[in-house]
């Protein structure tokens, strides 16, 4: 029977913040604020020619590391393979995305404002 609960209580979560995350995505685009999802900021990392990319092999698994400077805007990111692990951007010195996979405060498909 617990099981059953902590499934129930998980799938309540994840469509409380796909509600959040629709109404967040409808408000930005309302009010023509513009915002990017934390895998849109990874693919555009990826794919930009400036981007610093350094790999490492840790206990057999592969990591890429990226580091971009853009104008005024910093990211680092990491990856295991397409997975994102790790996305913070800094805009002006001040942090306006943190991405950490083991953690709940953004999913991958979250509108961010962009500064």
């Amino acid at each position: 029977m617990g099981k059953n609960k902590n499934k129930l209580k998980d799938k309540a979560m994840n469509a409380v913040s796909k509600v959040k995350a629709n109404i967040k995505e409808a408000y930005y685009q309302l009010a023509d604020i513009p915002s990017a999802t934390v895998q849109q900021l990874a693919d555009f990392i990826r794919t930009h020619p400036d981007t610093q990319v350094s790999k490492k092999e840790l206990l057999g698994i592969s990591y890429s590391f990226y580091k971009l400077q853009a104008g005024n805007e910093n990211f680092y990111l990491e990856t295991n393979g397409s997975r994102v692990l790790q996305l913070d951007g800094y805009a002006n010195g001040e942090p306006f995305v943190s991405y950490r996979s083991y953690r709940d405060s953004y999913d991958l498909n979250t509108p961010i404002k962009l500064n």
